[in-house]
């Protein structure tokens, strides 16, 4: 899956860092605390290593394997 993304520069990578921290803060809002393989798929995103969709896909999977699997609207 990942290795199709292109380099990023710095400024995507501080916008990517961003929007992982925002969205953490959002879960941690709810209750949630990202488990270990979370945060290590949301730092592949933030180095450039995963597009958002690749990123989406594995966190998707990882709360399959780990919860069951979670349908959301527009999936």
């Amino acid at each position: 899956m990942a290795g199709s993304v292109k380099p990023i520069t710095d400024q995507e990578r501080a916008e990517r860092r961003a929007r992982v921290a925002r969205a953490v803060a959002s879960v941690r809002l709810e209750g949630i605390e990202p488990t270990d393989a979370a945060t290590a798929v949301f730092d592949r995103y933030v180095a450039g290593d995963l597009t958002t969709e690749e990123m989406a896909a594995e966190i998707r999977a990882l709360n399959a394997r780990e919860f069951g699997p979670i349908h959301v609207f527009g999936d």
